[in-house]
């Protein structure tokens, strides 16, 4: 279960049943919300309320509304801010996505790309006193070193 293709396909859905209007998927738009707005996840309606013809704002109200009816389990709450939807999640829906990938000990690693990389380790003078800009190197050499 992944977050934002649920919200897309949940908004696909309600676009396809209300406005009988057929968008492809990828064509949704769903950012993570800004922290200075309320909500989780954030859908950009412009590009609906030019073909339905509809005000953002109007568009936005009645969309939120039916996600809520439809998926109630989804989602907690809304608001629409000058042409986007903001979406307020669920906790439970939260807290089975984060049970869910905690599990999995491999969720967010990359497939191995078959490239070598070198990164080089400070190699402080021991001649002279060590200090914590040393450790700051090693510690960023060793952050890059475990990303590959």
């Amino acid at each position: 279960m992944e977050l934002v293709p649920g919200i897309k396909k949940a908004v696909q859905t309600v676009l396809t049943e209300k406005y009988n209007y057929r968008i492809e998927f990828q064509d949704v738009l769903v950012n993570e919300t800004k922290p200075e707005f309320t909500g989780d996840y954030t859908v950009v309606l412009f590009s609906f309320s030019k073909i339905l013809k509809m005000g953002p704002d109007t568009l936005g109200k009645e969309l939120g509304a039916a996600l809520l009816a439809s998926k109630p389990d989804w989602f907690a709450g809304f608001n629409v801010i000058k042409g986007f939807l903001n979406l307020v999640m669920a906790d439970g829906i939260l807290l089975n996505f984060l049970n869910l990938h905690y599990q999995n000990t491999e969720y967010g690693k990359l497939p191995a790309r078959g490239r070598r990389v070198m990164v080089e380790y400070s190699s402080p003078n021991t001649n002279k006193p060590l200090h914590l800009g040393h450790l700051r190197n090693n510690f960023l050499g060793w952050s890059v070193a475990a990303l590959y």
